[in-house]
């Protein structure tokens, strides 16, 4: 059976911090975990995979208009499936969505993303810009600090969330 979702067996304690830092370490992502309302299950910072990522998301207008609206999207439908969702936000950012499910319930969702499909071309920065008013050059001059993600390196995240409890 192919992973889909992080599937609790039974109620375990988890630290969904230390499960969030291993992702960032292990894939060089933004990682967050979510209860089913949305609202953050740890606390503290973020680990940003970059420096463009971090201003998006700092900003309140590139918060709401590019990270949340894939994010409200994506947990629709992860949650609607019942497995893992993926898109790419406005700013052409690769994000994976995989539902918590206990008990045959959704708890809540493991949302990651800070990485490019393949390659940077598909950054847009223009509408990054025009967002959250930044000057285009800094935009441009974060875009080497974006890491892109492949096939294979999505596969083992996948896995790597699916059995992080097992």
């Amino acid at each position: 059976m192919k992973a889909k979702a992080l599937v609790l067996q039974k109620s375990i304690e988890i630290d969904w911090n230390d499960f969030e830092e291993s992702l960032h370490n292990h894939f060089g992502v933004n990682a967050v975990t979510l209860k089913k309302n949305g609202a953050r299950r740890s606390a503290g910072d973020i680990l940003w995979a970059n420096g463009l990522c971090a201003l998006i998301k700092t900003n309140p207008k590139g918060a709401s208009r590019i990270c949340d609206t894939i994010q409200k999207h994506l947990i629709y439908e992860a949650e609607a499936r019942r497995r893992y969702a993926n898109d790419e936000c406005a700013a052409g950012i690769f994000k994976i969505v995989v539902p918590i499910i206990q008990k045959d319930e959704i708890e809540g969702f493991v949302s990651v993303c800070g990485r490019p499909f393949l390659n940077t071309d598909r950054i847009y920065t223009y509408y990054i810009h025009k967002t959250i008013n930044a000057d285009e050059e800094k935009i441009e001059k974060l875009l080497p600090s974006l890491n892109p993600i492949d096939p294979r390196t999505i596969k083992e995240m996948k896995q790597f969330i699916t059995t992080y409890v097992q």
